[in-house]
């Protein structure tokens, strides 16, 4: 098997040169969107809430990843005490017959702090082998420490590399997630059909990008 880690540092350099796979990705990246996944129950954050979160979490994702879409999946993890990414996380287990074989691991920065570190862990596979809405409720989760499932203790960040499309895709908590690609016109098809989810704070900067 080709090394995972080589494709996946060549696909960043030869389509996001300089880009630091890090939230917030829209603001790092000419040709982003960014939505807003709170909507009507942002004041309620009971089972309401979290429903509606995903819900358009899911739809975006549908609009953006295909089934048939070759993805790179990476989970980012803070190090600390040396505690490492493993197989069993419950993201990889939400992968459709995944081997420990076609999970490949290194090192990178975490963040905005260049003196910290993150692990990672990445496969490369379809969409249709990822139980998406599984992983999106994890990450809607991942602030409230009642609730599961969740991505595991400790920050972590997934995110899904869409190779055909050339596109990243972030949800980044309960409150939003970012889209990043290759040319803008990726983009387009998803802002027209998801707009009145756009992040109003930012709707202008994304408006313009259309004109």
């Amino acid at each position: 098997m080709k090394n995972i880690k080589q494709r996946y540092r060549q696909f960043l350099q030869d389509n996001f040169s300089g880009l630091q796979l890090k939230a917030p990705l829209f603001y790092s990246w000419d040709y982003g969107l960014r939505f807003d996944l709170q909507g009507e129950y942002e004041a309620f954050v009971d089972e309401r809430y979290f429903e509606g979160v995903i819900k358009r979490a899911m739809a975006i994702f549908e609009t953006a990843i295909a089934p048939s879409d070759k993805l790179f999946f990476v989970l980012r993890g803070y190090r600390y005490r040396r505690v490492k990414i493993r197989p069993e996380n419950y993201a990889f287990r939400q992968i459709d017959r995944l081997e420990k074989s076609e999970i490949c691991y290194t090192i990178d920065k975490f963040g905005y702090d260049s003196d910290k570190e993150c692990n990672v862990a990445l496969a490369c596979l379809t969409a249709d082998r990822i139980n998406y809405k599984n992983i999106l409720s994890a990450i809607g989760n991942n602030d409230f420490p009642s609730r599961q499932p969740r991505l595991g203790s400790g920050r972590k960040e997934v995110y899904f590399l869409n190779i055909d499309k050339r596109l990243i895709f972030n949800m980044y908590d309960d409150r939003g997630l970012d889209i990043i690609t290759h040319g803008k016109e990726t983009l387009r098809p998803i802002y027209e059909k998801h707009n009145d989810w756009i992040l109003d704070y930012d709707r202008e900067e994304m408006e313009k990008l259309f004109e």
